[in-house]
């Protein structure tokens, strides 16, 4: 398509341009489909999740939903990125969207079977796997390879939004006041929107000339269904990120599994009173997005994975040995925790654990930042749909043991060792993956304005 062309032409010559993503409106409307179709998910998701726990009061009921949530991704998510590579991505995200709406109008006539609701997230997850891949390999022919990692923070701004928007503003006070039913409509509506705004954005997906990469003998062998997992092997640097932003995706999740009985048993809080954690560590999040594109200009992204990894592998650690990091910070820095007690009604444990909450944010948005970028960067433009998708699938795939289990073992040996072991397991398989990495080191790709390093 011409405009696609122009959009090539325009994105290649923005790389050397200091003019801002948000000053383009090709960007500005993949952030409005995104956020649209974001909050439509969420919508869904919070509200299905609800009705299941009101209607059946079964912790077993909430985990099959969830896992009915996460399956789609482990069973469908890489042959997903095969046909996100095969088709243009603006048709692929416009029907997306509107089966998703459609999914939508399902509920909305048989939300009052649970069956025909686990059926219809299993349809809704499952058509899902193609919105991710799609947009993320899309991404490089739209803004250049060189401001990715902009693009991608601005990208999880989005997200983090619609989640608050969805899943803590909208649904909940629709929920007590008209029901869920007008939350279907509304979400129905979201995805319309945003799909036919993915449809409008010209340049996604747009043809870019690859990174000079490997010599033609190291090229991926397949070319098929496990392209991407070839891809990830031959190259270390896509092969740890990819393993990096798998271990902190199984230990954020691990996390939320873990907050309320962490509230319950070492804060001794209410279980709902885990916003002592989510906030702070939205608010960590925040700033990792504003630093993370500056910090592009001098480190590459591989090496911001790990640095991710490490301070959230940190973070957890902190956690685990809270009231000694409370007292240690009270005698050698001098800071006043216990005065937080008097003014605010909080002890000094809940305002340490506030305090650690706040890198664990920061720390997993570095992570996923600069993973993504490293995915974009340097993966072959005909194959990105198939990392991006492989990726997805081994994350999600190894958040399923914490979903089943997590919260069990907690219940048996407590919190705090079930997060010390997470973090100190997930540390020995970064330190292994590092040493054992297949495939070769390439040049890397330069950072944003920057110079080329190694990962």
């Amino acid at each position: 398509m011409a405009d696609d062309g122009r959009a090539q032409m325009n994105a290649a010559s923005e790389q050397t341009r200091p003019a801002g993503l948000l000053s383009e409106p090709h960007f500005w409307r993949l952030l409005r489909a995104k956020l649209a179709t974001q909050i439509g998910q969420n919508i869904v998701l919070y509200t299905v999740l609800i009705v299941v726990v009101e209607r059946t009061e079964s912790s077993m009921q909430s985990t099959l939903l969830v896992l009915a949530m996460t399956l789609p991704s482990v069973i469908l998510g890489v042959p997903a990125g095969l046909v996100v590579d095969w088709l243009p991505k603006r048709a692929l995200l416009l029907l997306v969207g509107l089966v998703r709406a459609g999914v939508c109008l399902a509920l909305l006539q048989h939300g009052a079977s649970l069956r025909d609701i686990y059926l219809l997230v299993l349809v809704f997850a499952a058509v899902g796997q193609l919105q991710g891949p799609a947009e993320s390999a899309g991404l490089p022919g739209l803004v250049g390879r060189g401001r990715l990692g902009s693009a991608n923070a601005y990208l999880i701004l989005v997200t983090l939004a619609a989640q608050v928007s969805g899943m803590v503003i909208i649904a909940p006070a629709f929920l007590k006041t008209v029901g869920e039913s007008p939350l279907y409509v509304l979400s129905g509506i979201l995805f319309v929107v945003g799909a036919v705004t993915y449809a409008r954005t010209s340049g996604l997906g747009a043809p870019l000339e690859a990174e000079e990469a490997s010599p033609p003998a190291e090229a991926p062998r397949r070319i098929g269904l496990w392209a991407g997992l070839e891809v990830i092997r031959r190259d270390r640097t896509i092969y740890l990120a990819m393993v990096e932003l798998t271990l902190a995706a199984f230990l954020m999740k691990s996390l939320v599994v873990l907050t309320p009985h962490y509230a319950h048993d070492i804060l001794h809080l209410a279980p709902d009173n885990s916003v002592f954690i989510a906030t702070p560590a939205a608010a960590g999040a925040l700033i990792g997005l504003a630093l993370v594109p500056l910090l592009t200009w001098f480190i590459s992204p591989g090496r911001l994975v790990t640095a991710g990894l490490v301070l959230f592998i940190a973070g957890l650690v902190g956690l685990g040995y809270v009231y000694f990091a409370a007292d240690a910070v009270q005698e050698h820095l001098r800071l006043n925790l216990s005065g937080l007690e008097d003014r605010l009604g909080i002890s000094s444990v809940v305002s340490m654990t506030m305090l650690l909450a706040i890198p664990l944010g920061l720390a997993f948005t570095v992570v996923s930042v600069g993973a993504r970028t490293v995915f974009n960067r340097r993966s072959p433009p005909e194959l990105q749909g198939r990392v991006f998708a492989t990726q997805s699938a081994l994350a999600d795939l190894a958040s399923v043991p914490p979903l089943l289990a997590v919260g069990a073992v907690a219940d048996l040996v407590g919190v705090r060792l079930v997060l010390l072991v997470a973090a100190g397991l997930c540390a020995i398989v970064a330190v292994a993956a590092r040493l054992a990495s297949p495939g070769q080191r390439r040049s890397a790709a330069p950072p944003e304005g920057g110079v080329s390093r190694e990962h």
